[in-house]
C-alpha cells in the first residue's frame, strides 16, 4: 500500500510541475486591445460672424402729455382720469343708444352691463380724487347724461 501511495504522490507532483510551467511564448507577447470606431466623424465648421456691438442711444422717455379729446358739450377737466372717464362714458352712451335701436339684441345689453360696472368703479375712484370745483362739473355732466339715458329708455 505504501507503494501505491507513493506513486500517487509522485503523479501529483509531476502534474503540478508540468502544469505550473510557464509558456515562454505567452510571456513575451503583450496583448493590446484596440478599439476601432466604426462611425464616421464629420466636422461641421461654422464661420462665426464678428459680433458688432451697437451703441444704444440714450433714450430717456420724455413724459408724454396725454391729450384726450373730449366730445362737444363735455366740460373740461384738469385731471387725465376725469377726461378718460368722460371719453369712456360717451362711448357707453353711444353703445347704449345702438342697443336700444336694435331692441331685440340682448347680447348688446349684457355687454353694456359689464361696461356699466367698470364705469361705476372708475367713477368711485375718480370722485375721491377730484377737487371740489371739478366734482361740481362732473355732477352736472352726469345729470345731463342721465336725462339722455332716460329718454332712450322711454323709446324701448
Amino acid at each position: 500500500m505504501k507503494n501505491i501511495l507513493l506513486r500517487f504522490l509522485l503523479c501529483l507532483l509531476l502534474i503540478s510541475v508540468v502544469s505550473c510551467k510557464k509558456d515562454p511564448k505567452s510571456d513575451k507577447v503583450e496583448v493590446i486591445e484596440e478599439l476601432v470606431d466604426s462611425t464616421d466623424v464629420v466636422e461641421v465648421v461654422e464661420e462665426k460672424k464678428p459680433v458688432v456691438k451697437k451703441k444704444k442711444k440714450s433714450t430717456k422717455k420724455k413724459p408724454k402729455k396725454e391729450t384726450i379729446k373730449l366730445p362737444a358739450g363735455a366740460p373740461s377737466f384738469s385731471s387725465i382720469e376725469a377726461k378718460k372717464y368722460i371719453r369712456d362714458y360717451e362711448a357707453y352712451v353711444s353703445k347704449y343708444k345702438k342697443a336700444v335701436e336694435s331692441k331685440a339684441d340682448m347680447d348688446a345689453f349684457l355687454k353694456l352691463s359689464e361696461s356699466s360696472s367698470s364705469l361705476t368703479k372708475q367713477y368711485r375712484k375718480l370722485i375721491s380724487t377730484l377737487p371740489a370745483g371739478e366734482i361740481e362739473k362732473m355732477s352736472k355732466y352726469m345729470q345731463e347724461k342721465t336725462k339722455q339715458i332716460d329718454a332712450l329708455n322711454r323709446q324701448m
